[in-house]
């Protein structure tokens, strides 16, 4: 997908030290304009934005962002509720929020994820849906999805797409 050459903004969140390949393709619109050295749950409009601090970064005064999309990316957090309050934080009214995640199911995860023994987290589609509508996000769409290949079996996922409540912005 090319989301990035449809958006005035990209940021991206990473762990200290991570940089995009070196190995670009020459001509190809990079995947972010910046990509921030921080936890994702530390993220607040004033370190990805900034507004104030960092003014190249919002050449267009965005208060907030109009589009998450978190592919392969929930996966390394147990309890995801904490982070789409976060990104709902980070929204404007009206936003829409993407993201995978791997699928458990409730039996196998009865607090709503569970660690594999790849390292990552699953979670249950209740999990997801609860964390997204208490955070003040509306379910628009749902899929059942394979996200990748791990050891040429296929990893049963959700994709999820969420769009923020208009009134989210009045509470603020």
């Amino acid at each position: 997908l090319d989301i990035a050459s449809k958006c005035t903004t990209t940021q991206g969140c990473g762990l200290e030290g991570s940089t995009e390949s070196e190995e670009k393709e020459e001509g190809a619109t990079p995947l972010y304009d910046d990509l921030l050295a921080l936890d994702l749950e530390e993220m607040t409009l004033q370190n990805t934005l900034g507004k104030a601090n960092n003014p190249p970064n919002n050449k267009n005064n965005i208060q907030g962002f109009d589009l998450i999309v978190a592919a392969d990316v929930l996966v390394y957090f147990g309890s995801i509720s904490s982070l789409l309050a976060t990104f709902a934080q980070l929204s404007l009214p009206g936003a829409t929020l993407v993201f995978s995640c791997e699928r458990a199911t409730e039996e196998e995860a009865p607090l709503g994820w569970r660690l594999l023994s790849s390292g990552r987290f699953a979670h249950t589609k209740k999990h997801a849906l609860d964390a997204g509508f208490d955070a003040g996000w509306r379910l628009v769409e749902y899929k059942e999805i394979v996200p990748r290949m791990e050891r040429g079996e296929e990893v049963q996922g959700h994709l999820f797409t969420f769009v923020l409540n208009e009134k989210h912005g009045d509470e603020l």
